[in-house]
Protein backbone atom coordinates (compact mmCIF):
# COMPACT_ATOMS: atom_id res chain seq x y z
CA UNK A 1 0.00 0.00 0.00
CA UNK A 2 2.87 2.36 1.16
CA UNK A 3 4.66 1.44 -2.61
CA UNK A 4 1.79 2.21 -4.11
CA UNK A 5 1.07 5.54 -2.62
CA UNK A 6 4.42 6.08 -2.97
CA UNK A 7 4.01 5.43 -6.97
CA UNK A 8 0.76 7.68 -7.26
CA UNK A 9 2.59 10.59 -5.70
CA UNK A 10 5.61 9.85 -8.03
CA UNK A 11 3.35 9.83 -10.80
CA UNK A 12 1.64 13.00 -9.71
CA UNK A 13 4.74 14.65 -9.02
CA UNK A 14 5.79 14.12 -12.99
CA UNK A 15 2.69 15.32 -13.96
CA UNK A 16 3.24 18.76 -12.38
CA UNK A 17 6.89 18.91 -13.25
CA UNK A 18 6.22 18.02 -16.88
CA UNK A 19 3.26 20.90 -16.70
CA UNK A 20 5.53 23.36 -14.73
CA UNK A 21 8.11 22.57 -18.01
CA UNK A 22 5.55 22.90 -20.67
CA UNK A 23 4.12 26.22 -19.50
CA UNK A 24 8.05 27.65 -19.07
CA UNK A 25 8.71 26.16 -22.77
CA UNK A 26 5.67 27.89 -23.75
CA UNK A 27 6.03 31.11 -21.98
CA UNK A 28 9.87 31.42 -23.27
CA UNK A 29 8.29 30.40 -26.91
CA UNK A 30 6.37 33.54 -26.90
CA UNK A 31 9.29 35.28 -25.96
CA UNK A 32 11.28 34.15 -29.05
CA UNK A 33 8.33 35.36 -31.31
CA UNK A 34 9.82 37.67 -34.33
CA UNK A 35 8.92 38.27 -37.71
CA UNK A 36 12.15 38.41 -39.30
CA UNK A 37 13.63 35.50 -40.87
CA UNK A 38 16.51 35.40 -38.92
CA UNK A 39 14.28 35.22 -35.48
CA UNK A 40 11.81 32.81 -36.87
CA UNK A 41 15.04 30.46 -37.79
CA UNK A 42 16.26 31.30 -34.04
CA UNK A 43 12.98 30.79 -32.08
CA UNK A 44 12.87 27.59 -34.03
CA UNK A 45 16.21 26.93 -32.47
CA UNK A 46 15.57 28.52 -29.11
CA UNK A 47 12.02 26.40 -29.01
CA UNK A 48 13.98 23.37 -29.57
CA UNK A 49 17.02 23.94 -27.05
CA UNK A 50 14.48 24.53 -24.39
CA UNK A 51 12.86 20.94 -24.97
CA UNK A 52 16.12 18.87 -24.79
CA UNK A 53 18.12 21.10 -22.17
CA UNK A 54 15.35 22.65 -19.94
CA UNK A 55 14.88 26.33 -19.47
CA UNK A 56 17.77 27.17 -16.89
CA UNK A 57 20.38 26.04 -19.51
CA UNK A 58 18.43 27.89 -22.14
CA UNK A 59 17.13 31.51 -21.81
CA UNK A 60 15.30 34.05 -22.81
CA UNK A 61 15.20 37.20 -22.20
CA UNK A 62 12.27 37.20 -20.20
CA UNK A 63 13.75 34.49 -18.17
CA UNK A 64 16.10 37.25 -15.55
CA UNK A 65 19.39 38.32 -14.61
CA UNK A 66 21.26 35.65 -15.37
CA UNK A 67 20.63 36.22 -19.51
CA UNK A 68 21.02 40.59 -18.57
CA UNK A 69 24.68 39.53 -17.31
CA UNK A 70 25.73 37.09 -20.43
CA UNK A 71 24.16 39.79 -22.77
CA UNK A 72 26.50 42.34 -21.33
CA UNK A 73 29.49 40.13 -20.52
CA UNK A 74 31.19 41.11 -23.28
CA UNK A 75 34.73 43.44 -22.65
CA UNK A 76 33.46 45.81 -25.28
CA UNK A 77 30.22 48.41 -24.38
CA UNK A 78 29.39 47.74 -28.32
CA UNK A 79 28.70 44.14 -27.35
CA UNK A 80 26.37 43.99 -25.00
CA UNK A 81 22.33 44.22 -24.87
CA UNK A 82 21.65 47.74 -25.99
CA UNK A 83 23.21 46.73 -29.32
CA UNK A 84 22.33 43.10 -29.13
CA UNK A 85 19.46 40.81 -28.12
CA UNK A 86 20.01 37.33 -28.48
CA UNK A 87 16.87 35.35 -29.43
CA UNK A 88 17.98 33.07 -26.44
CA UNK A 89 21.61 32.23 -24.17
CA UNK A 90 22.55 28.97 -24.25
CA UNK A 91 24.98 28.35 -20.28
CA UNK A 92 26.53 25.23 -22.20
CA UNK A 93 27.97 23.07 -18.90
CA UNK A 94 29.59 20.48 -21.28
CA UNK A 95 30.76 19.60 -24.63
CA UNK A 96 27.63 17.50 -25.19
CA UNK A 97 25.34 20.62 -24.05
CA UNK A 98 27.45 22.64 -27.51
CA UNK A 99 26.83 19.68 -29.47
CA UNK A 100 22.83 19.61 -29.14
CA UNK A 101 23.12 23.36 -29.21
CA UNK A 102 25.02 23.39 -32.57
CA UNK A 103 22.36 20.56 -34.11
CA UNK A 104 19.76 22.84 -33.45
CA UNK A 105 21.03 25.86 -34.76
CA UNK A 106 22.21 23.31 -38.06
CA UNK A 107 18.43 21.99 -38.07
CA UNK A 108 16.98 25.64 -38.11
CA UNK A 109 19.24 27.30 -40.34
CA UNK A 110 19.61 29.85 -37.79
CA UNK A 111 22.28 32.40 -37.03
CA UNK A 112 24.47 31.91 -33.57
CA UNK A 113 27.58 33.27 -31.97
CA UNK A 114 29.52 32.02 -28.87
CA UNK A 115 31.42 33.87 -25.97
CA UNK A 116 34.08 32.43 -24.34
CA UNK A 117 36.80 35.19 -23.13
CA UNK A 118 34.22 38.16 -24.55
CA UNK A 119 37.16 40.40 -25.32
CA UNK A 120 36.92 40.95 -28.52
CA UNK A 121 37.41 44.47 -30.29
CA UNK A 122 35.20 43.58 -33.18
CA UNK A 123 31.37 44.33 -32.65
CA UNK A 124 29.20 41.53 -33.26
CA UNK A 125 31.58 38.74 -33.09
CA UNK A 126 31.33 37.43 -29.69
CA UNK A 127 26.88 38.51 -29.37
CA UNK A 128 24.20 38.09 -31.51
CA UNK A 129 21.01 39.82 -32.67
CA UNK A 130 18.31 37.51 -33.72
CA UNK A 131 20.34 34.43 -32.78
CA UNK A 132 21.60 32.33 -30.73
CA UNK A 133 24.50 33.02 -28.53
CA UNK A 134 26.68 29.78 -26.69
CA UNK A 135 27.93 31.54 -23.10
CA UNK A 136 31.00 29.38 -22.35
CA UNK A 137 30.57 30.96 -18.91
CA UNK A 138 29.76 27.47 -17.20
CA UNK A 139 32.97 25.52 -18.43
CA UNK A 140 36.06 27.43 -16.85
CA UNK A 141 37.70 24.39 -15.77
CA UNK A 142 41.50 24.53 -15.97
CA UNK A 143 44.02 21.26 -14.64
CA UNK A 144 47.43 20.36 -14.76
CA UNK A 145 48.65 16.82 -15.78
CA UNK A 146 52.09 16.02 -14.77
CA UNK A 147 52.41 12.76 -16.01
CA UNK A 148 51.64 14.16 -19.84
CA UNK A 149 52.91 17.94 -18.84
CA UNK A 150 49.95 19.38 -20.45
CA UNK A 151 47.07 21.59 -19.59
CA UNK A 152 43.97 21.23 -20.16
CA UNK A 153 41.19 24.27 -20.44
CA UNK A 154 37.49 24.69 -20.91
CA UNK A 155 36.73 28.13 -23.13
CA UNK A 156 35.45 29.95 -20.37
CA UNK A 157 38.59 30.49 -18.42
CA UNK A 158 40.81 33.85 -18.94
CA UNK A 159 44.38 33.84 -18.78
CA UNK A 160 44.97 35.59 -15.40
CA UNK A 161 42.94 32.50 -13.74
CA UNK A 162 44.49 29.60 -16.04
CA UNK A 163 48.02 30.86 -14.87
CA UNK A 164 46.82 31.28 -11.38
CA UNK A 165 45.28 27.93 -10.92
CA UNK A 166 48.23 25.79 -12.73
CA UNK A 167 50.65 28.07 -10.64
CA UNK A 168 51.23 25.63 -7.78
CA UNK A 169 52.95 23.51 -10.31
CA UNK A 170 55.33 26.13 -11.86
CA UNK A 171 53.95 26.14 -15.05
CA UNK A 172 51.96 28.07 -17.21
CA UNK A 173 50.08 27.73 -20.91
CA UNK A 174 51.41 29.87 -23.32
CA UNK A 175 48.56 32.34 -23.12
CA UNK A 176 47.46 36.11 -23.78
CA UNK A 177 49.45 39.17 -22.56
CA UNK A 178 46.26 40.39 -20.58
CA UNK A 179 45.02 38.73 -17.46
CA UNK A 180 41.30 38.96 -18.42
CA UNK A 181 41.88 38.43 -22.37
CA UNK A 182 40.20 34.47 -22.82
CA UNK A 183 40.69 31.82 -25.14
CA UNK A 184 39.63 32.65 -28.43
CA UNK A 185 43.44 34.55 -28.23
CA UNK A 186 44.50 30.84 -29.20
CA UNK A 187 41.88 31.04 -32.50
CA UNK A 188 43.65 33.86 -34.09
CA UNK A 189 47.39 32.43 -33.55
CA UNK A 190 47.87 34.29 -29.71
CA UNK A 191 51.02 36.27 -28.94
CA UNK A 192 52.74 35.97 -25.70
CA UNK A 193 54.76 36.93 -23.29
CA UNK A 194 56.40 33.32 -23.95
CA UNK A 195 55.68 33.70 -27.46
CA UNK A 196 59.91 34.66 -28.65
CA UNK A 197 60.78 31.12 -26.91
CA UNK A 198 57.68 28.86 -27.70
CA UNK A 199 56.13 30.53 -30.68
CA UNK A 200 52.42 31.37 -31.38
CA UNK A 201 50.27 30.24 -28.55
CA UNK A 202 48.69 28.15 -30.74
CA UNK A 203 51.46 26.53 -31.79
CA UNK A 204 51.27 24.83 -28.49
CA UNK A 205 48.60 22.53 -28.97
CA UNK A 206 48.73 19.05 -27.81
CA UNK A 207 44.69 17.96 -29.10
CA UNK A 208 41.10 20.10 -29.71
CA UNK A 209 37.80 18.73 -29.20
CA UNK A 210 35.95 20.54 -31.63
CA UNK A 211 32.10 20.31 -32.18
CA UNK A 212 31.49 21.37 -35.99
CA UNK A 213 28.76 22.72 -37.40
CA UNK A 214 26.54 20.23 -37.64
CA UNK A 215 26.82 18.91 -33.68
CA UNK A 216 29.60 16.51 -34.33
CA UNK A 217 32.49 16.04 -32.30
CA UNK A 218 35.89 15.20 -33.44
CA UNK A 219 39.18 15.28 -31.72
CA UNK A 220 41.64 16.92 -33.73
CA UNK A 221 45.74 16.45 -33.18
CA UNK A 222 49.11 16.73 -34.97
CA UNK A 223 49.08 13.04 -36.14
CA UNK A 224 45.09 11.61 -36.27
CA UNK A 225 42.82 12.27 -39.20
CA UNK A 226 42.19 15.80 -37.96
CA UNK A 227 45.62 17.38 -38.16
CA UNK A 228 44.35 19.40 -41.18
CA UNK A 229 41.72 21.07 -38.23
CA UNK A 230 44.34 20.94 -35.90
CA UNK A 231 46.80 23.15 -37.81
CA UNK A 232 43.88 25.39 -39.44
CA UNK A 233 42.51 26.14 -36.01
CA UNK A 234 45.86 27.79 -35.49
CA UNK A 235 45.02 31.24 -36.41
CA UNK A 236 41.78 30.39 -38.31
CA UNK A 237 39.57 31.78 -36.17
CA UNK A 238 36.16 30.60 -35.33
CA UNK A 239 34.97 29.31 -38.86
CA UNK A 240 35.95 26.16 -38.27
CA UNK A 241 33.78 24.64 -35.24
CA UNK A 242 33.77 25.54 -31.53
CA UNK A 243 36.62 24.61 -29.22
CA UNK A 244 35.45 22.98 -26.25
CA UNK A 245 38.60 21.95 -24.28
CA UNK A 246 42.21 22.85 -25.29
CA UNK A 247 44.98 20.94 -24.08
CA UNK A 248 48.34 22.13 -24.57
CA UNK A 249 52.14 21.73 -23.68
CA UNK A 250 53.13 23.28 -20.03
CA UNK A 251 55.67 26.02 -19.88
CA UNK A 252 57.76 25.33 -16.91
CA UNK A 253 58.47 29.23 -15.53
CA UNK A 254 58.57 28.40 -11.81
CA UNK A 255 56.33 29.71 -8.82
CA UNK A 256 55.31 33.47 -8.09
CA UNK A 257 57.60 33.48 -5.65
CA UNK A 258 60.76 32.27 -7.45
CA UNK A 259 60.73 35.93 -9.71
CA UNK A 260 63.11 34.34 -12.56
CA UNK A 261 61.76 37.22 -14.80
CA UNK A 262 63.50 41.00 -14.71
CA UNK A 263 61.44 44.41 -15.66
CA UNK A 264 58.74 46.35 -15.85
CA UNK A 265 56.59 48.72 -17.49
CA UNK A 266 58.70 51.90 -18.59
CA UNK A 267 57.10 55.18 -19.14
CA UNK A 268 58.59 57.66 -21.78
CA UNK A 269 57.65 61.25 -22.35
CA UNK A 270 56.01 62.22 -25.63
CA UNK A 271 59.70 63.56 -26.77
CA UNK A 272 60.83 60.50 -26.66
CA UNK A 273 58.85 59.17 -29.45
CA UNK A 274 61.21 59.69 -32.15
CA UNK A 275 63.96 57.83 -30.73
CA UNK A 276 61.99 54.89 -29.60
CA UNK A 277 59.73 54.20 -33.20
CA UNK A 278 63.51 52.69 -34.48
CA UNK A 279 64.63 51.08 -31.72
CA UNK A 280 61.45 49.21 -31.88
CA UNK A 281 61.53 48.44 -35.72
CA UNK A 282 65.66 47.23 -34.83
CA UNK A 283 64.70 45.08 -31.92
CA UNK A 284 61.65 43.55 -34.07
CA UNK A 285 64.59 42.65 -36.50
CA UNK A 286 67.68 42.17 -35.31
CA UNK A 287 66.75 40.53 -31.45
CA UNK A 288 67.54 36.47 -31.72
CA UNK A 289 67.24 36.33 -27.40
CA UNK A 290 64.56 34.31 -26.79
CA UNK A 291 64.41 35.19 -22.91
CA UNK A 292 63.63 39.17 -24.45
CA UNK A 293 60.01 40.38 -24.34
CA UNK A 294 58.80 43.52 -25.19
CA UNK A 295 55.11 45.32 -26.01
CA UNK A 296 54.77 49.08 -26.47
CA UNK A 297 52.16 51.66 -25.92
CA UNK A 298 51.27 54.81 -27.14
CA UNK A 299 48.04 55.85 -25.55
CA UNK A 300 46.40 58.97 -25.54
CA UNK A 301 44.17 59.77 -23.29
CA UNK A 302 41.24 62.43 -23.27
CA UNK A 303 40.39 64.82 -20.45
CA UNK A 304 38.73 67.85 -19.80
CA UNK A 305 42.13 69.93 -20.26
CA UNK A 306 42.70 68.24 -23.65
CA UNK A 307 44.36 65.34 -25.08
CA UNK A 308 47.48 63.91 -22.85
CA UNK A 309 49.72 61.53 -24.57
CA UNK A 310 52.04 58.68 -22.74
CA UNK A 311 53.92 56.04 -24.14
CA UNK A 312 54.55 53.07 -22.03
CA UNK A 313 56.80 50.15 -22.70
CA UNK A 314 56.60 46.91 -20.81
CA UNK A 315 59.95 44.96 -21.12
CA UNK A 316 60.75 42.13 -19.14
CA UNK A 317 63.60 39.43 -19.51
CA UNK A 318 63.95 35.80 -18.43
CA UNK A 319 66.71 36.30 -16.49
CA UNK A 320 69.28 38.33 -14.48
CA UNK A 321 69.17 42.52 -14.73
CA UNK A 322 72.41 42.84 -16.00
CA UNK A 323 71.01 40.77 -18.87
CA UNK A 324 68.15 42.91 -19.03
CA UNK A 325 70.00 45.73 -19.67
CA UNK A 326 72.17 44.54 -22.58
CA UNK A 327 69.13 43.28 -24.51
CA UNK A 328 67.09 46.65 -23.88
CA UNK A 329 70.27 48.65 -24.53
CA UNK A 330 69.19 50.92 -27.01
CA UNK A 331 65.14 52.03 -24.79
CA UNK A 332 67.25 52.24 -21.68
CA UNK A 333 69.48 55.02 -23.66
CA UNK A 334 66.36 57.08 -24.16
CA UNK A 335 65.13 59.47 -21.49
CA UNK A 336 62.41 57.96 -19.71
CA UNK A 337 60.54 59.33 -16.86
CA UNK A 338 59.60 56.52 -14.57
CA UNK A 339 60.01 52.65 -14.22
CA UNK A 340 58.82 49.85 -11.66
CA UNK A 341 61.52 47.43 -13.30
CA UNK A 342 62.43 44.75 -10.29
CA UNK A 343 62.26 40.88 -10.21
CA UNK A 344 59.11 39.29 -11.41
CA UNK A 345 57.52 36.41 -11.88
CA UNK A 346 55.77 35.06 -14.64
CA UNK A 347 52.23 35.60 -13.17
CA UNK A 348 52.93 38.77 -12.19
CA UNK A 349 53.99 39.43 -15.89
CA UNK A 350 50.57 38.45 -16.39
CA UNK A 351 48.89 40.53 -14.60
CA UNK A 352 50.87 43.71 -14.74
CA UNK A 353 48.46 45.27 -17.58
CA UNK A 354 44.78 44.66 -17.59
CA UNK A 355 42.22 46.31 -19.43
CA UNK A 356 38.68 47.41 -18.02
CA UNK A 357 35.35 47.09 -18.82
CA UNK A 358 32.70 48.85 -19.75
CA UNK A 359 33.32 51.50 -22.81
CA UNK A 360 33.15 50.91 -26.54
CA UNK A 361 36.23 49.45 -28.19
CA UNK A 362 37.43 49.11 -31.89
CA UNK A 363 40.22 47.64 -33.35
CA UNK A 364 42.13 48.09 -36.41
CA UNK A 365 45.48 46.58 -37.43
CA UNK A 366 48.59 47.02 -39.64
CA UNK A 367 52.40 45.10 -40.11
CA UNK A 368 55.71 46.78 -40.22
CA UNK A 369 58.92 44.46 -40.76
CA UNK A 370 61.41 45.30 -38.78
CA UNK A 371 64.83 47.09 -39.64
CA UNK A 372 68.15 46.16 -39.48
CA UNK A 373 70.21 48.61 -37.07
CA UNK A 374 73.30 47.89 -38.95
CA UNK A 375 72.41 49.43 -42.61
CA UNK A 376 70.79 52.68 -42.08
CA UNK A 377 70.91 53.52 -45.84
CA UNK A 378 68.51 50.87 -46.69
CA UNK A 379 66.41 51.34 -43.91
CA UNK A 380 65.76 54.82 -43.86
CA UNK A 381 62.39 54.03 -45.81
CA UNK A 382 61.31 51.17 -43.62
CA UNK A 383 61.66 53.23 -40.41
CA UNK A 384 59.75 56.40 -42.16
CA UNK A 385 56.84 53.86 -41.84
CA UNK A 386 57.22 53.39 -38.19
CA UNK A 387 57.24 57.27 -38.14
CA UNK A 388 54.00 57.27 -40.75
CA UNK A 389 52.11 55.22 -38.62
CA UNK A 390 52.40 57.28 -35.39
CA UNK A 391 51.86 60.93 -37.38
CA UNK A 392 48.50 59.51 -38.59
CA UNK A 393 47.69 57.95 -35.10
CA UNK A 394 48.86 61.89 -33.28
CA UNK A 395 46.77 63.43 -36.55
CA UNK A 396 43.46 61.60 -35.23
CA UNK A 397 44.31 62.70 -31.79
CA UNK A 398 44.60 66.47 -33.17
CA UNK A 399 41.47 65.72 -35.39
CA UNK A 400 39.15 64.42 -32.64
CA UNK A 401 40.89 65.93 -29.78
CA UNK A 402 37.48 68.00 -28.56
CA UNK A 403 35.30 65.42 -29.17
CA UNK A 404 33.31 64.24 -25.92
CA UNK A 405 32.97 60.59 -27.93
CA UNK A 406 36.36 59.40 -27.11
CA UNK A 407 37.97 58.06 -23.75
CA UNK A 408 41.35 56.99 -25.25
CA UNK A 409 43.44 56.21 -28.08
CA UNK A 410 46.25 53.34 -28.35
CA UNK A 411 49.22 52.80 -31.14
CA UNK A 412 50.86 49.26 -30.15
CA UNK A 413 53.48 48.01 -31.53
CA UNK A 414 53.87 43.63 -31.34
CA UNK A 415 57.67 42.43 -32.02
CA UNK A 416 57.16 39.22 -33.81
CA UNK A 417 60.71 37.91 -33.59
CA UNK A 418 62.61 35.21 -36.00
CA UNK A 419 63.00 33.15 -33.19
CA UNK A 420 59.20 32.92 -32.69
CA UNK A 421 58.79 32.42 -36.66
CA UNK A 422 61.36 29.86 -36.46
CA UNK A 423 59.71 27.39 -33.16
CA UNK A 424 56.48 27.92 -35.13
CA UNK A 425 57.61 25.85 -37.68
CA UNK A 426 59.36 23.20 -35.75
CA UNK A 427 56.59 22.84 -34.05
CA UNK A 428 54.93 21.69 -37.17
CA UNK A 429 53.46 25.27 -38.21
CA UNK A 430 50.34 26.74 -38.26
CA UNK A 431 48.02 28.34 -40.35
CA UNK A 432 49.74 32.41 -40.14
CA UNK A 433 53.05 30.98 -41.72
CA UNK A 434 55.38 34.02 -41.88
CA UNK A 435 57.97 34.50 -43.78
CA UNK A 436 61.35 32.56 -42.70
CA UNK A 437 65.09 34.55 -43.34
CA UNK A 438 63.68 38.36 -43.27
CA UNK A 439 63.79 38.81 -39.76
CA UNK A 440 61.10 39.73 -37.15
CA UNK A 441 58.05 42.23 -37.49
CA UNK A 442 55.77 44.25 -35.47
CA UNK A 443 52.19 43.85 -35.05
CA UNK A 444 50.45 47.15 -35.29
CA UNK A 445 47.41 47.67 -33.15
CA UNK A 446 45.16 50.60 -33.82
CA UNK A 447 42.56 51.11 -30.77
CA UNK A 448 39.93 53.66 -29.79
CA UNK A 449 37.95 53.30 -26.55
CA UNK A 450 34.84 55.25 -26.72
CA UNK A 451 33.48 57.50 -23.77
CA UNK A 452 31.26 55.59 -21.13
CA UNK A 453 27.62 55.74 -22.58
CA UNK A 454 28.55 55.82 -26.14
CA UNK A 455 26.98 52.76 -27.58
CA UNK A 456 28.10 53.20 -31.12
CA UNK A 457 30.95 54.60 -32.92
CA UNK A 458 29.94 58.15 -33.81
CA UNK A 459 29.92 58.15 -38.08
CA UNK A 460 32.30 61.61 -37.78
CA UNK A 461 35.35 59.42 -35.52
CA UNK A 462 34.51 56.09 -37.71
CA UNK A 463 35.41 57.99 -40.89
CA UNK A 464 38.59 59.13 -39.26
CA UNK A 465 39.46 55.38 -37.65
CA UNK A 466 38.92 54.39 -41.34
CA UNK A 467 41.19 56.64 -43.16
CA UNK A 468 43.83 55.37 -40.41
CA UNK A 469 42.81 51.70 -41.55
CA UNK A 470 43.56 53.19 -45.45
CA UNK A 471 46.37 54.94 -45.03
CA UNK A 472 48.53 53.77 -42.27
CA UNK A 473 52.09 52.13 -44.08
CA UNK A 474 51.62 47.87 -44.20
CA UNK A 475 54.40 45.57 -45.36
CA UNK A 476 53.58 43.38 -47.95
CA UNK A 477 53.60 40.19 -47.28
CA UNK A 478 54.02 39.73 -43.69
CA UNK A 479 50.31 38.60 -41.78
CA UNK A 480 48.00 40.95 -40.18
CA UNK A 481 46.87 39.79 -36.66
CA UNK A 482 43.76 38.34 -36.36
CA UNK A 483 42.87 39.04 -32.69
CA UNK A 484 43.62 42.85 -33.38
CA UNK A 485 42.21 43.66 -36.71
CA UNK A 486 39.11 45.79 -38.04
CA UNK A 487 36.36 43.11 -38.88
CA UNK A 488 36.29 44.19 -42.10
CA UNK A 489 40.24 43.41 -42.83
CA UNK A 490 41.00 40.54 -45.27
CA UNK A 491 43.44 39.05 -42.48
CA UNK A 492 43.34 35.66 -43.68
CA UNK A 493 44.16 36.81 -46.94
CA UNK A 494 47.27 37.97 -45.23
CA UNK A 495 48.46 34.35 -44.25
CA UNK A 496 50.79 32.46 -45.71
CA UNK A 497 48.45 29.41 -45.62
CA UNK A 498 45.33 31.15 -46.76
CA UNK A 499 44.61 28.38 -49.84
CA UNK A 500 45.38 25.59 -47.07
CA UNK A 501 42.87 27.86 -45.14
CA UNK A 502 40.09 27.67 -47.85
CA UNK A 503 40.75 24.23 -48.65
CA UNK A 504 40.28 22.72 -44.95
CA UNK A 505 37.30 25.21 -44.77
CA UNK A 506 35.12 23.68 -47.88
CA UNK A 507 36.34 19.74 -46.39
CA UNK A 508 34.73 20.48 -43.02
CA UNK A 509 31.67 23.27 -44.11
CA UNK A 510 31.18 22.59 -47.55
CA UNK A 511 27.69 24.33 -47.38
CA UNK A 512 29.40 27.28 -45.56
CA UNK A 513 27.18 27.30 -43.12
CA UNK A 514 29.86 29.06 -40.67
CA UNK A 515 30.40 31.80 -43.42
CA UNK A 516 26.43 32.18 -43.66
CA UNK A 517 25.71 31.83 -39.84
CA UNK A 518 28.14 33.56 -37.49
CA UNK A 519 30.24 36.39 -37.45
CA UNK A 520 34.01 36.16 -38.19
CA UNK A 521 36.85 36.75 -40.23
CA UNK A 522 36.88 37.02 -43.65
CA UNK A 523 37.60 35.42 -46.75
CA UNK A 524 36.26 31.84 -46.62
Amino acid sequence: MLELTRLVLLAASALFCNAAFAEAVNSSADSFESNSAAAIAASGACQQLQRALGASIVQSKSSGPEYSLAANAAWSAFNHEVNFQPTCIVFVKSTAHVQTAMRAIYQNNADYAVQSGGHSGMTGWNTIQDGVLISFSNMNATSYDPHTDTISMQPGINWGNASTIVEPFGVAPVGGRISNVGTGLLLGGGLSYLSPSQGYAADNYVSLDVVLMDGTLVTATANNQHADLFKALKGGGNRFGIVTQYIVKAVHVGREQDKIYWGGIFVYPNSSAEALLPAIAHFAHDTNDTNAVLATDFIASWSTTGVEPVIQLEMFYNGTAASFNESFAEFLAIPYTSSTAGPLSYLDLVNEVNFPYGEGNLFSGSVLAGVPSNSPESSDKLINNYMETYRLFNNFSITYANSSGIQSTLLSFTPVLQSQIRISYEKGGNAISPPMGQGGFNEVLFAVTYSAGVNQAPENIEQGRQFWIENTPRTAGLPLFANEADANQQVLASYGEYNFLRQVYAKYDPSRFNVRHTPGPLGL
